[in-house]
């Protein structure tokens, strides 16, 4: 996995829970309250979102290797 991967998977997962804390105002309370519920928050997106990066890597590399 290229940093780069890495990197822009945890930008998109940043805004993603950024954006979930700002439209659901429960989430904001809850976030702010307990900090293990961020964390919580956080990280399943995060595997989530950087699996999908993987293999969008995987992907990318192998189309531009054919040509």
């Amino acid at each position: 996995m290229k940093p780069t991967t890495f990197a822009v998977a945890f930008v998109l997962t940043v805004c993603l829970v950024l954006v979930g804390v700002a439209m659901f105002p429960v989430l904001a309370q809850a976030a702010t309250q307990n900090n293990e519920f961020v964390f919580g928050f956080f990280l399943g997106p995060f595997v989530v979102v950087l699996f999908f990066c993987w293999l969008g890597e995987k992907l990318l590399l192998k189309a531009l290797k054919k040509k």
